[in-house]
């Protein structure tokens, strides 16, 4: 379960001398000067060390992000294999992974520069990174919170013991004896959503920066597959206004399979408008076709991203049932057979009658 690197300040050990046994009352006076002035000037050095040390990211504004957002990221990384070092993986797709802590960073985009694999390649990884020491005890865009008992879906329950650590997410459950988690666990097994015991040594951590609890999904929680792509990516970009959140990502026209889907955890079985979202420009495609999976099928329908950048459109009310499920509860953008280019955003999930 150790998905933590040892931070520098922890790799310094302080030196120790004794003086000779020969030494006089005054030159062991003057011996103990030395050495209380040398412990002292240690720990400031020691002290610069630590404040070095700690990821140039703590200091980022973290960009808005929603409950259910993280909660769609945990569960699109479940069945990944557990990989150390890394951070990224292929949204509801097997393959490399990543470790606990790496898990926690994607998930709460944390760096905002976090890509998945489909988007900076397989072995996507930020250097420095935010390790379990740092979420425990380090400054950073998340708060302590003053008990188990206020953990809220998406929250994070974190331990290091100073040379190994482990960090989880909270979905729901008795915070305090057996909660259901995603974790990134061990090396040989994957990414998983389970109920486990957790030792009072786990410290809650809320991320900040949280929206509200509408069921919004930004473009980074949608699984993208880009076709014809050597790369297999969309392409983020912020060179037109009206996108929610850091980014958009836009794919030309093909005739090849590109899309891009998002799929929430939903609460509770019921009918929900459907809204979506896109920057627009003379290059957009008119007619982008839509797919909505239902707990009842699949309703297809097309938007013009030419016109309406910075706007909700509703794409419909639609049925769906609780949980998560890509091929029953999700929304697909494609750039297939379109007449522009194609901007997947953001899709916001309304309960409605």
């Amino acid at each position: 379960m150790n998905g933590s690197y040892a931070t520098p300040v922890e790799a310094v050990r302080p030196c120790s001398r004794t003086a000779p046994a020969s030494c006089t009352a005054a030159g062991g006076r003057r011996s103990f000067r030395r050495r209380a002035l040398a412990r002292t000037c240690h720990a400031a050095v020691l002290l610069l060390l630590a404040l070095a040390a700690w990821p140039v990211q703590a200091q980022a504004a973290a960009p808005p992000i929603g409950r259910h957002e993280i909660i769609a990221r945990a569960e699109s990384a479940i069945g990944s294999d557990y990989t150390w070092g890394r951070e990224s993986w292929v949204p509801d797709a097997r393959g490399t992974g990543p470790d606990c802590s790496g898990f926690v960073l994607k998930c709460w985009e944390v760096p905002r520069t976090l890509l998945y694999q489909e988007e900076d390649g397989v072995n996507a990884t930020i250097s420095p990174r935010y390790t379990t020491y740092s979420f425990l005890n380090g400054p950073g865009p998340w708060t302590s919170l003053a008990s188990r008992s206020s953990l809220l879906p998406g929250d994070a329950m974190v331990y290091n013991d100073g040379s190994s650590g482990h960090i989880v997410l909270y979905a729901e459950g008795d915070a305090w004896n057996y909660p259901i988690v995603y974790e990134a666990p061990y090396t040989g097994a994957t990414v998983r959503r389970a109920s486990r015991y957790l030792g009072n040594s786990y410290q809650p951590r809320r991320r900040t920066g949280l929206t509200d609890n509408s069921i919004l999904l930004d473009n980074p929680s949608a699984h993208t597959v880009g076709g014809s792509d050597v790369s297999g990516t969309w392409t983020r970009s912020t060179s037109v206004t009206g996108y929610y959140g850091h980014d958009y990502q836009v794919r030309a026209a093909t005739t090849a399979s590109a899309w891009a889907r998002w799929t929430p955890r939903l609460p509770a079985t019921g009918y929900y408008n459907v809204y979506m979202r896109w920057t627009s420009g003379t290059d957009r495609a008119s007619s982008a076709r839509v797919s909505v999976s239902t707990a009842t099928g699949i309703v297809t329908s097309y938007v013009n991203q030419r016109t309406g950048s910075g706007s909700w459109h509703k794409i419909g009310r639609y049925y769906f049932g609780a949980g998560y499920s890509p091929t029953h509860g999700s929304v697909t953008l494609s750039a297939t057979g379109a007449n522009g280019y194609v901007v997947a955003d953001s899709v916001l999930f309304a309960p409605t009658q």
